[in-house]
């Protein structure tokens, strides 16, 4: 009679030697010692092979080994995947993802779903098969936590760039003379627009991603941008259209005309050795301006040379007549 034991382990075999030793004695059938030897060579073959330490699992274990690989990679190139088309959008065109914080947790949340629910009968398994499974659903929440967090910072460096981008329109649309209320007034639109989108980039509890960092960053590349603009090349460009644009005018003999404006400077010279100075200027109108400047400088022996050897006057005022004709 032929029984099939399965081996499991070592002890198994040891077992089942043991089992055909006793039937061998105990038959008197030529063959049994042969048969005997078979099962012993057998025996040491497995164990030399390796085969008896490293097949242990029962089938489904095996079969809950596998199901965690194959939903792991299945997500994983799903997840890839959507990823490649936003990166296509972010970085290869300068736009941003509509929605991207709604849709980013929305694709973290069902990916791993959708991995939990494949992978459910291998929490129940002994230890190995549970640690793989939770190690396999770490390595896939890094892969996308790693890919969110690069679509979100480059999505803010496009949202940075848009944001000055419309600044320098919105001052160009002023004319180029825009007070310092309206320019402040453009620079807080710009900069709560920046703040609205970047609440639509924010994927909260998913990365770690700071709203203020952002904001300060944006502030501080918007000032200078404001600060800036006047020797920026749009602005230039911009001015030196709007002059050819009134050069080329043709006026009407009823319009032709003769215009003037005065131009007062001053210069306000007190005792001292040149260590404080400064100026200030006001426009008035188109034409006309007043601009007072102060230096300390009366009692430097350089000024007074210049002057012949006595001191520079207290005040000093200089009109200049500005006389501009269009026919």
């Amino acid at each position: 009679t032929i029984e099939i034991v399965p081996l499991q382990s070592e002890s198994d075999g040891n077992e089942l030697i043991s089992m055909a030793t006793s039937t061998a004695s105990a038959s008197a059938k030529t063959g049994s010692a042969p048969l005997l030897s078979a099962l012993s060579n057998s025996m040491t073959k497995i164990k030399e092979s390796g085969i008896a330490t490293l097949a242990l699992d029962p089938p489904q274990v095996a079969l809950a080994f596998l199901d965690v690989s194959n939903s792991y990679a299945k997500s994983a190139k799903l997840v890839r995947a959507r990823m490649a088309a936003w990166k296509s959008r972010v970085v290869g065109r300068g736009l941003l993802v509509d929605a991207f914080g709604a849709q980013a947790t929305a694709l973290y949340e069902r990916t791993l779903a959708m991995y939990d629910r494949e992978t459910w009968t291998a929490a129940g398994m002994p230890a190995p098969v549970a640690s793989y499974r939770l190690e396999k659903r770490a390595q896939l929440q890094e892969v996308m936590e790693a890919g969110l967090e690069e679509l979100y910072t480059k999505q803010v460096q496009n949202l940075e760039t848009m944001t000055i981008k419309k600044l320098k329109n919105k001052l160009l649309a002023s004319g180029l003379g825009g007070s310092m209320d309206e320019n402040a007034a453009a620079l807080r639109t710009v900069t709560f627009e920046f703040e609205q989108g970047v609440d639509d980039l924010l994927v909260p509890g998913i990365i770690a991603a700071s709203k203020e960092a952002a904001l300060r960053e944006a502030s501080s590349k918007l000032n200078d941008a404001l600060v800036k603009f006047d020797a920026s090349p749009e602005a230039m460009i911009k001015r030196q259209a709007s002059a050819e644009k009134i050069a080329n005018r043709e006026r009407s003999p009823s319009s032709r005309a003769i215009e003037f404006g005065l131009d007062m400077v001053a210069m306000v010279r007190p005792d001292g050795f040149g260590t404080l100075q400064g100026y200030a200027s006001y426009q008035m109108g188109q034409r006309s301006s007043v601009t007072v400047g102060f230096h300390n400088d009366a009692d430097d022996p350089s000024v007074i040379a210049q002057f012949g050897g006595t001191r520079p006057p207290f005040l000093r005022v200089q009109p200049k007549l500005r006389v501009d004709v269009e026919m």
